[in-house]
């Protein structure tokens, strides 16, 4: 007997309007061309890049596709400080036609900076957002969700109005673009941002209603929490929530504040440096802007602790839009795309006039050794991603991806090898801020 296909098209946003990088391709990699079969039926998935301007020519509709997929970082994040400007004709139109694909039954996945593009931010007990960015993150939303994501305080690391006395209120950024690569235990050296964390995971849901464990590990970089509305007009699901003990207090995986004293000086000199470095690497000159932030010095070490109060709030929620063609959306404020790793601790790193964001404030050690093809800790929560993926595109809950490690093929060597382990130059370890 034949088996019944079914394929699930995903347009997967690619667009990065700050120039700062993200990790877009690991979503094809995991994604494109995965299939597999339940109760007479085949399942396939096939990605495809959507870029901004796409989107505001009508290309998103959901005769092309079943599912928007929103990754985090220089995607996720760019795109909700970009588009936090409202006022312009562009962004108005974009926002629009994701709407309409909405509205029509298409599907949306945010990843980490996905969600805080989908949503209005909660800053909890500070009442409204305060910081330009945190404006900006809120008024990007698309309205489309009952939940909002969290940040108790957002601002970005050296534009911080008020870093100088208050360096901590920076907030989850701290943990974003400031790692140097970390060292395992048999001294390798690899590409460390963020935090590895053991989520706790629901089982009334068909993305782990048959997952062995309570929790889950998790790469965490930067992502916010998720807050629910007292009332839903929809069908809404916690699937999974941050630790009861809240990381960033815990004295393995806390960090501590930094801040510049450089000033303007610093700024001018670090562009003109950023120049020689563009020229030199032959990169792209539109990077100066970025590479100036990453270059700029001096900073300085406070006393002073992150703290995100993300201790039990939601990290990843499902819900169905409230019309008759029930479109379904995925937020997780988490990273299955990445890996994950067991042990170590974050330290800070020596304070020197060298040190800048690019080469980083905070460094893992003794973090244990890796698998021989990196393959247990790479691919551990591919799965987790697929079955997001099949639920989006509305699979039956009973006939979700199995529960599986991913495959090396020369394509997974390749990010392995200019994406996880670190080969001591700047530019390799910038590339993967």
């Amino acid at each position: 007997m034949n088996k019944k296909l079914k394929i699930i098209k995903i347009a997967v946003l690619a667009s990065e309007p700050l120039g700062w990088g993200s990790g877009k391709h690991y979503f094809p990699m995991i994604l494109n061309g995965y299939s597999w079969e339940s109760n007479n039926k085949k399942y396939t998935f096939v990605t495809e890049y959507i870029y901004d301007k796409d989107i505001i020519k009508g290309r998103l509709s959901v005769s092309n596709y079943d599912i928007l997929l929103v990754p985090g970082g220089g995607v996720g994040d760019s795109e909700a400080i970009s588009k936090g400007f409202t006022f312009s004709f562009k962004v108005k139109s974009w926002k629009k036609h994701i709407q309409k694909f909405i509205k029509d039954g298409g599907s949306y996945i945010g990843i980490c900076g996905g969600v805080a593009l989908f949503t209005r931010l909660d800053t909890g007990k500070n009442i409204k957002p305060k910081s330009f960015l945190e404006k900006l993150y809120n008024k990007s939303s698309l309205d489309l969700s009952v939940v909002k994501h969290f940040y108790n305080q957002l601002g970005f690391p050296l534009l911080y109005t008020f870093q100088y006395n208050h360096p901590e209120k920076i907030g989850a950024t701290s943990y974003v673009f400031s790692f140097s690569p970390g060292e395992t235990k048999d001294g390798v050296l690899f590409h460390s941002g963020g935090v590895p964390v053991d989520f706790k995971i629901l089982k009334d849901n068909p993305i782990f209603f048959d997952y062995y464990s309570d929790t889950l590990r998790m790469r965490w970089w930067g992502g916010p929490g998720i807050t629910l509305p007292d009332k839903s007009d929809r069908f809404l699901k916690v699937c999974a929530t941050y630790p009861d003990k809240d990381f960033s207090t815990s004295e393995k995986t806390r960090i501590f504040a930094w801040s510049y004293f450089g000033g303007l000086h610093g700024l001018v000199k670090s562009f003109f440096k950023s120049i020689v470095f563009i020229k030199k690497e032959k990169l792209n000159l539109k990077d100066v802007f970025m590479y100036t932030y990453f270059l700029a010095k001096s900073w300085k070490k406070s006393d002073k602790i992150i703290d995100l109060d993300f201790s039990n709030k939601p990290s990843i929620t499902i819900e169905e839009y409230p019309n008759e063609n029930k479109a379904r959306i995925i937020l997780c404020t988490s990273h299955p795309e990445y890996m994950i790793w067991w042990d170590g601790y974050i330290t800070e790193v020596k304070e020197t006039k060298e040190v800048c964001i690019g080469t980083g404030f905070h460094k893992w050690k003794e973090v244990k050794p890796f698998s021989i093809d990196l393959i247990d800790e790479f691919t551990y929560t591919w799965w987790v991603l697929r079955r997001f993926v099949a639920w989006a595109g509305k699979v039956p809950d009973k006939e979700m991806p199995p529960i599986e490690k991913g495959k090396s093929n020369e394509i997974v060597k390749k990010i392995i090898k200019e994406n996880i382990y670190w080969d001591k130059t700047v530019i390799n370890q910038m590339k993967n801020i």
